[in-house]
């Protein structure tokens, strides 16, 4: 708030003869502080239209406050290209003079130096989107009577100066604006191409990366997104999303961008994918015993795979209304083979052994197109005196 001050400027008037006016007399002394000025219209004397006080300067205009704007601004971002302002305007002292208002709009890098007369609220449409240069909405409030009476021409009492009636510090709104919705694009960052389903592809680790990127944004206001991971709300950002310990089996993976004014597109990009079971020492069946070891691998599935020599040790997990099969397995030079089922199906073989060694190699054991098998999934060691190795199975 002002500091307040009073400066008495006129003189006080002598009795008034009933035949006519008199000389005034001398100026009366200036008024303290506890007197306060809070209107520059005189009185005058009802009869003889004559100022019957002294002529004064209001030194504190009133001040101006921001009310309600619609839509909301957000972060200096109106998801609009039309907004709606309300404001207000208050005497901070005794003064009941009424008040009018002042308004600038402009969206130009030199500020317009006039003002024009406005009432709250005020509306403005078909607004630039994104503009390089901002909006800016000033509004002030005026001491109506006030501004419209000059002291420094007052016929009676005329001052050196008069000070402003206006409220030298306006109230300030700063925005741009942007009602259009950003698009999504991504993509799943993986080694293994899966020709079968391109549209929901097998990766080959619990461990799934995913590149994020939207048509809005730069250096100075990246998109921001709403993910979700199947039923649930996940992190992620801008670039690189990383999802870990993925459980076993088929995912959907949605990103919405939302841009600085908080549109959000309304046609999230989706990635599915399937995420294969982890072959553990669990999986192993009671007549195996101990024969499957866990060995650790920095280029395995889960970063381990299962290891054994033993004919005929067995792994077992269940299965319902799967067509395709695939074992995710080391291959090297005198591994042996095992033999993949369903059920009480035909035993499928697939040989482990390999010229060249590979941490891990994708075995096709049945077709997507093949018929529906339920029942428990058994992977058994089919060689003798051979090491047999394997990390993963994908059942679909």
């Amino acid at each position: 708030m002002r500091h307040t001050s009073t400066r008495r400027l006129g003189v006080a008037l002598a009795a008034v003869l009933a035949a006519a006016a008199l000389p005034l007399l001398a100026p009366a002394p200036s008024a303290d502080a506890a007197d306060p000025c809070l209107s520059e219209v005189q009185p005058t004397d009802p009869l003889l239209g004559l100022p019957t006080g002294g002529a004064c300067d209001d030194t504190v205009p009133p001040a101006t406050t921001l009310a309600a704007v619609t839509p909301a601004v957000s972060g200096g971002w109106l998801a609009s290209t039309s907004v709606t302002i309300a404001f207000t305007g208050r005497h901070t002292d005794a003064d009941t003079d009424p008040i009018s208002y002042q308004c600038q709009f402009f969206n130009t890098a030199i500020a317009p130096t006039t003002w024009q007369s406005c009432s709250s609220p005020v509306g403005y449409d078909q607004l630039e989107e994104r503009s390089a240069t901002p909006y800016t909405f000033r509004v002030r409030a005026v001491d109506s009577p006030d501004d419209a009476h000059d002291i420094t021409t007052d016929p009676f009492f005329a001052a050196p100066t008069d000070l402003p009636d206006v409220d030298q510090t306006p109230a300030e709104l700063v925005f741009r604006a942007d009602a259009t919705a950003p698009s999504t694009f991504g993509f799943l960052r993986t080694s293994y191409y899966d020709q079968d389903q391109q549209d929901n592809p097998m990766v080959t680790s619990p461990t799934v990366q995913i590149r994020l990127q939207s048509n809005e944004g730069g250096p100075d206001e990246a998109p921001t997104y709403r993910c979700r991971l199947d039923d649930r709300a996940v992190a992620c950002a801008d670039g690189l999303t990383t999802l870990r310990r993925l459980g076993a089996g088929r995912h959907a993976f949605t990103a919405a961008a939302v841009d600085p004014a908080g549109n959000v597109d309304p046609t999230p990009f989706t990635q599915r994918f399937f995420v294969p079971r982890n072959l553990t020492t669990d999986d192993a069946t009671r007549a195996s015993g101990g024969a499957w070891r866990r060995v650790r691998s920095p280029g395995a599935f889960a970063g381990d795979y299962l290891q054994t020599s033993t004919y005929g040790a067995t792994l077992s997990f269940p299965v319902r209304n799967i067509r395709a099969i695939r074992l995710l397995a080391p291959a090297g030079p005198g591994l042996g083979k095992v033999q993949i089922r369903v059920g009480q199906g035909a035993w499928m073989p697939v040989n482990l052994a390999s010229k060249d060694a590979q941490r891990m190699k994708v075995y096709q054991v049945r077709e997507e197109l093949s018929g529906l098998l339920a029942g428990p999934l058994q992977v058994r060691v089919a060689s003798r005196g051979k090491t047999v190795r394997v990390d993963a199975v994908m059942a679909r």
